[in-house]
């Protein structure tokens, strides 16, 4: 039994003072035990996680558009938006734009036939917004062609400014070497109007999924030709991709959006390869941050005729640099074609792991 003498009335009273003062100074991080109240203004839906539930920080304003959570009212000018529908609107269903090779087409199919990779971003809930120019410019020295950024991971709406920052770095790149990768949009695109929002934001692309986007895809495609973006197709069956071509996209990517492993989806990924018509460009998907079979999956798809490989998911902190030398050893030991299959070695400080980035392997993981 504790007895509430003047002694730990005292106690209790100092240990609360202490707690509203720390709440108070670092309210981003929260006060164990307690769920801070959602800020005014904020509208959190009965089957969305609270961003200050699962972060522990006050997440900010985020509109809805097309079913997904993406944000990019604030990163574009609406009345620019506005214009680019009307546009699309007063077209004549972008057939103009379907004749010549897209800009993708060309970033993504080497005229040698040398194969490329291209890396998907998006930041967890829990990780703040923070610079990404470092993270960038690595990745665009790594030749990567492009860089799919989706926003529809974070929950708190700040993926708009994760695209904004990518497309701004790469924008810097123009008539240097290496030039500017591209920046495609990913963000369960459902209307025109996301598609014009895509083109607001100085993206070079926008990755629609044709099952999600359902009958309305070939609407968005021609959106996306007329405004003069590429229209990447996300497909996983032989309908889809057809859809797709007659809709006039270039660029095929094979996706699945399923939970099976991830052998399994390269497995049909490579039984797919053949439904893709040769004057298109495929694209296929693989997760990324699997700790060594990704470098193995991704020969696997080149292997099968694929002429690039996304790794989806493969950072989504830039506030380690250690994440952005992962992304540039894998990519780098595709390129060299220095080994089929790795072993990632997680030893840490070893003198072995020196020659690489430390704690991913050196020659003698290459098998």
């Amino acid at each position: 039994t504790i007895m509430a003498g003047p002694c730990n009335v005292g106690i209790f009273l100092v240990s609360a003072f202490i707690l509203c003062v720390s709440a108070d100074a670092h309210w981003h991080r929260g006060v164990a035990g307690f769920v801070t109240a959602a800020g005014p203004g904020l509208s959190l839906r009965s089957n969305e996680r609270s961003a200050v539930c699962t972060s522990g920080r006050r997440p900010r304003t985020a509109e809805r558009i097309g079913g997904c959570l993406v944000g990019l009212r604030a990163a574009v000018d609406q009345a620019t938006v506005d214009k680019l529908v009307k546009k699309v609107q007063d077209s004549s269903g972008g057939a103009a734009a379907k004749g010549g090779k897209s800009k993708l087409a060309k970033a993504l199919k080497k005229p040698t036939g040398a194969p490329t990779v291209c890396v998907e971003f998006g930041r967890e809930d829990g990780v703040e917004p923070h610079k990404i120019d470092d993270a960038s410019l690595a990745i665009r020295r790594a030749k990567v062609p492009m860089i799919v950024v989706d926003t529809a991971l974070p929950s708190d709406g700040n993926g708009a400014e994760d695209l904004e920052k990518f497309v701004k770095e790469q924008a810097t790149a123009k008539g240097n070497f290496p030039g500017p990768a591209a920046v495609v949009w990913r963000g369960n695109i459902k209307t025109v109007e996301d598609v014009a929002r895509a083109a607001a934001a100085g993206c070079d692309g926008v990755s629609i999924n044709m099952g999600i986007a359902g009958e309305a895809a070939e609407e968005l495609i021609s959106a996306a030709l007329t405004l003069g973006i590429d229209p990447i197709a996300e497909v996983e069956d032989k309908d889809q991709i057809n859809r797709a071509v007659e809709a006039g996209v270039t660029v095929i990517q094979v996706r699945f959006d399923s939970t099976a492993v991830e052998s399994f989806k390269a497995f049909a990924a490579v039984s797919l390869r053949k439904e893709i018509p040769d004057n298109c460009i495929a694209v296929a998907t693989v997760a990324g941050r699997q700790g060594g079979p990704e470098v193995q999956m991704a020969n696997q798809m080149l292997g099968a005729k694929y002429h690039s490989v996304l790794f989806s998911g493969m950072i989504s902190d830039c506030t380690k640099p250690a994440n952005e030398k992962y992304v540039c050893y894998v990519v780098s030991l595709i390129l060299s074609k220095k080994s089929s299959k790795l072993k990632i070695n997680e030893a840490k400080g070893g003198r072995e792991v020196m020659q690489a980035p430390q704690g991913w392997g050196d020659s003698s993981t290459h098998v």
